[in-house]
């Protein structure tokens, strides 16, 4: 590996910290290098603070004449909530920037590239660039398709049960495997779920592991508003954001209750027998958050499967025969091998005896 994929790898890696924490802004990271030695680093702060190139310069103590920029998406040229970053590595007389892809946000798009060469920087394009491109998946879904991206936590057992006969499901999985699952809470802004699983389980949906952040915005999917009143997700709602999609509103004492414990409740159109899920996710898109996470069982995730709205699976595996008719995605019903859902670019990994199988979803049509 070369010296500058050393540097670059360094930005990739300090991109990782701001994971999760600056949506809508991508998480970026930056490090800048005089004679061969990185004299400072940085990463994307949340949204409305430094980013990734500020927080480098700042830790150079702005001596950055003639040093060197890796970066791993194109510096911003526009006024936001902070400066153009460009603006910046143009001000500190900083030589030359190694950029990852270009950021297809029109309001950049090519504009940083554009500003830094203009001003005689030596600028490159393309470093690792299918790696960015993942890194970045969830923000150039929400730039690029106008929508967030979409993925979902399942629990299986080896013959695809998420429950029992009865509806009971705590726990097929075990204590490692549900540690990592509050790790993929604490990196979405939003969760979805549905009535039927709050009504089963009555979870919480918040974070309990791992690093302190901020917990995700809860939706719940509930055309009749059965929401118990002293169910932990309305008990909680004060701390931790909650709304309610409803299919048609009714002010009522049920109502009001929810509303007085700080439930948003909302009208949402039906489609195709159930609440409109694209409606939906074009109000999580217009609260400027990029990454949704599905923690619902069959009926949703069917629902979901069926608008071709999930974009990336977290399928945990536990090693238990459960039996039964409760399958995942039994109201996912095709009529044709071919109109199947292709699972690709498949990840396996270990978690004690569990397994965890990461895959994208190819629709046919």
């Amino acid at each position: 590996m070369s010296f500058k994929e050393k540097f670059f790898e360094e930005a990739y890696n300090l991109a990782e910290k701001g994971r999760g924490l600056t949506s809508p802004n991508p998480f970026v990271g930056a490090v800048l290098v005089r004679d061969n030695v990185i004299i400072g680093r940085g990463y994307t702060q949340p949204w409305g603070k430094d980013h990734a190139e500020i927080q480098a310069i700042k830790d150079a103590n702005y001596d950055c004449e003639g040093a060197e920029m890796y970066v791993t998406l194109e510096p911003c040229a526009h006024y936001g909530k902070t400066p153009p970053c460009a603006d910046a590595i143009i001000k500190h007389k900083i030589k030359s920037v190694y950029a990852g892809i270009k950021d297809p946000n029109p309001k950049v798009n090519g504009k940083g590239f554009e500003k830094l060469k203009n001003a005689g920087v030596f600028v490159k394009t393309g470093i690792w660039k299918s790696k960015i491109e993942k890194q970045l998946e969830y923000y150039l879904k929400f730039i690029i398709s106008k929508r967030p991206f979409v993925f979902s936590k399942i629990a299986t057992s080896m013959d695809g049960k998420i429950s029992s006969s009865t509806g009971k499901s705590k726990w097929i999985t075990n204590e490692k495997s549900r540690k990592y699952v509050h790790k993929l809470r604490a990196e979405a802004d939003v969760i979805i779920t549905g009535i039927n699983t709050v009504l089963a389980d009555n979870p919480t949906f918040n974070v309990r592991f791992g690093e302190a952040k901020n917990n995700p915005i809860r939706i719940i999917l509930d055309s009749r508003l059965r929401l118990p009143v002293n169910s932990n997700i309305a008990e909680t709602a004060k701390d931790i954001q909650t709304i309610v999609f409803v299919y048609s509103l009714q002010k009522d004492a049920k109502y009001l209750s929810l509303k007085k414990l700080g439930i948003e409740i909302k009208e949402c159109p039906l489609r195709n027998g159930g609440l409109d899920l694209q409606y939906i996710l074009d109000y999580v898109y217009s609260l400027n958050k990029y990454l949704v996470m599905i923690e619902a069982g069959n009926k949703i995730n069917s629902s979901f499967l069926a608008e071709k709205l999930i974009d990336k699976l977290y399928h945990f595996v536990a090693p238990k025969i459960i039996g039964g008719k409760n399958s995942l995605f039994q109201n996912y019903i095709i009529d044709e091998i071919k109109e199947s859902v292709n699972l690709t670019n498949i990840d396996i990994s270990n978690y004690d005896e569990d397994l965890l199988f990461q895959y994208y979803l190819r629709y046919s049509g």
